[in-house]
């Protein structure tokens, strides 16, 4: 009988244990760059938007001392509603998803552009397209992405990617 009792108190304690929580996919970044492709040393460059849920950012610099480029970090007006659909869009989405396809035969040039979440873990998943390079699945993080991007203005001494000469 002590071992029926045991046992039925061991099951309902099996069956009432709460099933674990699936990960958190909180994106507490989203980052995305660009790189220019082949060009002049001089005019080559690095761009990068920086969204939190609060703030976005936007900056610039060349690949050498020597640069043309009109360098600088900018703060962003951004809508803070909007910021933060964009976060809960992007959190739907698993990084294991989005396969990577290579070309057999890479396009010479051309830039570079990556798309980064980085999750409250601090775990990033990071799409890289490189030349001629794609993903199954990427437009459901890069066409809002872009979109979000399109509606940003950036302030007039960012406007124009390559210093004006005197």
């Amino acid at each position: 009988m002590t071992r029926l009792c045991t046992f039925l108190i061991a099951l309902l304690l099996s069956l009432s244990a709460c099933a674990p929580e699936p990960p958190m996919n909180h994106i507490t970044q989203i980052t995305f760059s660009r790189d220019s492709g082949s060009i002049l040393p001089e005019l080559q460059l690095h761009e990068e938007y920086t969204l939190t849920r609060q703030t976005a950012a936007f900056s610039r610099s060349g690949k050498v001392a020597a640069t043309q480029v009109n360098a600088g970090a900018w703060e962003l007006p951004a809508d803070p509603a909007a910021l933060e659909a964009l976060f809960t869009q992007l959190e739907t989405l698993s990084c294991a998803d989005f396969k990577r396809f290579e070309p057999q035969d890479p396009p010479d040039g051309g830039g570079k552009q990556t798309y980064t979440l980085t999750y409250a873990s601090g775990s990033p998943c990071s799409l890289t397209f490189d030349p001629g390079v794609t993903y199954s699945g990427s437009e459901a993080l890069t066409q809002p992405v872009q979109q979000f991007l399109a509606a940003l203005t950036l302030p007039a001494e960012a406007a124009a990617p390559y210093r004006l000469a005197p």
